[in-house]
């Protein structure tokens, strides 16, 4: 039997109008979903035996969206991730685990193992500036994005949302969580990432003289 359903109330108003056996079909789909609704989690498209199987979509407590095909409660068959920083990721599917896709960051730009050209050090341009050219100097860009997002007081722009060292919690730029750092990607935005404010870190004097340069 194959169905679609949406809601945890259109689940209920199936139940009270099932008879039979299908009742306890019906009540184990009410579960399935009271049960993700708990855990922050969503799906909608088509059930078969009281699982997940067909097309739907899920979403995740990260709000992180599957949109593809379903067998047995898992991802199986040709899916798409759709990430909360306008990324995605298309795949083929087999029992949860992907076995090929690729991955589009949300300017565009498609990732390749192979051949991989963008930012590998001979070639510092955005992508943006590699589709629309460079700007005139004084006017360079210091993201992908232009203008930068402002960053809140006391942050970083990690790439993908904001972070706030002093709670170690990375927020997408709409003020969602994301995630908690762990100690690694907490250093790393901290030594590599942009900050909300100016920092002088110093300076190192010229020498004035030949003598002075050549160490005389």
């Amino acid at each position: 039997m194959s169905l679609t359903v949406h809601t945890t109330t259109q689940l209920k108003v199936l139940v009270s109008a099932a008879g039979g056996g299908r009742t306890e079909k019906y009540h184990a789909l009410v579960s399935l979903v009271i049960n993700m609704e708990f855990m922050g989690s969503s799906y909608d498209g088509d059930y078969n035996n009281s699982r997940m199987e067909g097309t739907g979509e899920y979403t995740l407590p990260t709000h992180t969206r599957y949109i593809g095909e379903m067998k047995d409660g898992v991802f199986h068959g040709k899916g798409v991730l759709h990430f909360p920083n306008g990324s995605k990721y298309e795949g083929t599917w087999e029992k949860g685990i992907c076995k090929e896709g690729k991955y589009t960051f949300s300017d565009g730009l498609e990732y390749k193992e192979m051949d991989w050209d963008y930012c590998d050090g001979k070639d510092r341009r955005f992508y943006s500036e590699r589709c629309n050219g460079l700007k005139p100097a004084g006017e360079s860009q210091v993201t992908d994005q232009d203008p930068p997002r402002a960053i809140p007081d006391g942050c970083y722009d990690s790439g993908d949302g904001f972070y706030d060292p002093s709670t170690r919690v990375v927020k997408d730029y709409d003020g969602n969580f994301l995630r908690n750092t762990d100690d690694q990607e907490h250093e790393w935005i901290v030594r590599t990432c942009r900050k909300s404010w100016d920092e002088f870190i110093g300076c190192c004097p010229r020498s004035n003289t030949l003598e002075e340069k050549l160490g005389m």
